[in-house]
């Protein structure tokens, strides 16, 4: 556990430098000792603003989409190493784990050290409100790290004191269940402490809401299929009744809203919008490392597209899944914001170019669309605040939009169908933003298409899976069987004139069957080898 057992002070490496996000423009405070730190209300803020971009970058650049929406069946990569998150064929040695995990590792440790000291604060006037409030946000951060880390690997160590873990080679991992339920209570205290509102950027109570209306699910998932211990004694109605009530807050509060045009959500120029309830708070303009957005780089197709900016996106693609699902659905403000269809003109794109807008044409109109969502093209497209190897853009992890749904999911509960009309309200209203036609009832697989078409490229798809498989396990498995996983396909060309057709080619590369095990990621090489005690049997956290 490499990133636990190197010692890293508070971590805030936040810089002065032309941005949107003003909490953010402070000088760096990373050469004072935890002594000196904490005498003022400004010391806990700046300390705090450091968990909103460095400690995610190395999970947020490539990991979020590759194996969020590549174990999911939203991607194809036939070309690129990512390929092996959607033919299920990782292993220890897989690129990208050890990013994933030591990023998340580092929100946990950075969050640890504002949590364990900060009522240094107290000492020196600041009240007690504001340190709980403070104290909040880094739950916050870690608690939705903790979600990730056991979605992702199950069992994995509860680390609450990163310097008494860092002498230890030795350090077993925690039940899956008692990492949820740690979770669960880091977003409910930040539920409790966090302020109704902030300035831009900075999380809220309605922030931690939306969260902890996830994670209850997520633990209502869990207990439907009765996999908690009698230590944890709560129903799966217990679970969905928690998360209805956390999401209703959210959806009645009166400090969002949806934006009106879906494709305007991923502009630079709409950073921290209306409907955005958590985005990680990359610096515009910043050329920093690990305070830029990086997206871009991996899914931008053409340099030309970019202004010259870096575009390694051109072998990265939506799935023929995604792709069929979508046409066949037939949508249009959702298809055009989240992948480059042939065809589609984008107005606010290519700008820097004589046609002054940029239409897919040429061979991108005759192959596989590229992704489109978290590109925001040029210097010019972006108002000035896109650099190379930074988009600028805030990279969104909660919308409320998605709290609609999981509010929708709540109400739906134990059974399979709905027709309650506060739930009918709020999917419609996602549904109606994206130009879909209205619906009397709502099943749980028009739940699940509907999650997956507005949450594309957000990485959230596989975590749905996931929870999913906590009580239908073998549903998840055969669905997954099922997939035309990494299957190529014609789109919208001469060869598929009704718009879509799948294709028999094959390129003989390995796909593994989904089973059960397969369902988590392997732990990375580098952290079995630097803690042996990782692969153990897993044992209780006591709380």
């Amino acid at each position: 556990m490499k990133k636990i057992r190197t010692f890293i002070f508070i971590g805030v490496a936040i810089f002065s430098t032309i941005s949107c996000n003003k909490f953010l423009d402070t000088k760096s405070e990373s050469q004072r000792t935890l002594d000196s730190y904490y005498t003022s209300y400004l010391d806990c803020r700046t300390a705090t603003a450091g968990l909103y971009n460095v400690p995610w970058y190395t999970f947020a650049s490539q990991f979020y989409f590759t194996a969020g929406d590549g174990r999911g069946n939203n991607l194809f990569t036939p070309y690129n190493s990512a390929e092996s998150f959607g033919r299920l064929t990782e292993t220890i040695e897989t690129p990208l784990l050890p990013d994933a995990w030591n990023s998340l590792y580092n929100v946990v440790t950075q969050s640890d050290y504002v949590v364990n000291n900060i009522d240094n604060a107290l000492s020196h006037g600041v009240t007690q409100a504001q340190v709980n409030a403070c104290r909040g946000e880094a739950r916050f951060m870690r608690g939705l790290a903790y979600w990730y880390l056991g979605s992702i690997w199950g069992n994995v160590p509860i680390v609450e004191d990163p310097v008494a873990a860092s002498k230890s080679t030795l350090v077993k991992p925690n039940r899956f269940e008692d990492v949820l339920q740690y979770s669960i209570q880091d977003l409910q205290y930040a539920g409790k402490w966090l302020p109704e509102t902030d300035v831009a950027g900075r999380v809220t109570k309605y922030s931690a809401l939306g969260i902890l209306s996830r994670l209850y699910i997520t633990a209502a998932c869990y207990a439907r299929g009765n996999r908690f211990s009698s230590r944890w004694t709560l129903t799966a109605q217990n679970y969905y009744d928690s998360a209805l009530n956390a999401a209703q807050k959210v959806c009645q509060a009166s400090n969002y809203s949806l934006m009106s045009d879906y494709e305007q959500l991923f502009r630079v120029q709409n950073n921290n919008n209306s409907e955005s309830l958590f985005a990680l708070q990359f610096v515009p303009g910043s050329s920093v490392y690990g305070v830029g957005n990086r997206n871009q780089d991996w899914l931008a197709y053409s340099t030309t597209l970019t202004g010259g900016l870096t575009a390694y996106g051109g072998n990265t693609f939506a799935s023929g899944e995604l792709v069929n699902l979508m046409f066949t659905r037939g949508e249009t403000s959702r298809q055009k914001g989240t992948y480059f269809y042939p065809g589609a003109t984008y107005n606010y794109l290519g700008t820097q170019t004589t046609a002054g807008s940029w239409t897919v044409s040429g061979a991108n109109a005759v192959r596989y669309p590229n992704i489109k969502k978290m590109v925001v093209g040029s210097k010019q497209d972006a108002g000035g605040l896109a650099i190379n190897g930074n988009s600028g853009l805030a990279a969104p992890m909660l919308r409320l939009a998605e709290v609609y749904l999981l509010y929708v999911e709540a109400i739906m509960g134990l059974q399979t169908t709905t027709s309650d009309p506060v739930a009918l309200l709020y999917f419609n209203k996602v549904r109606n933003r994206a130009g879909m036609p209205f619906v009397t009832s709502i099943s749980i697989a028009d739940l699940w298409d509907e999650r997956r078409v507005e949450l594309a490229l957000e990485g959230q798809f596989w975590y749905d899976m996931v929870r999913r498989s906590y009580w239908d396990q073998d549903w998840v498995l055969n669905y997954m069987n099922n997939q035309h996983r990494s299957q190529y396909y014609y789109y919208l060309s001469g060869t598929a004139p009704t718009g879509f057709a799948w294709r028999t080619q094959t390129d003989g590369q390995q796909q593994n069957v989904a089973t059960a095990s397969r369902l988590l990621l392997p732990y990375p090489a580098t952290e079995l080898v630097l803690n042996p005690s990782l692969d153990s049997t897993a044992v209780p956290f006591h709380f």
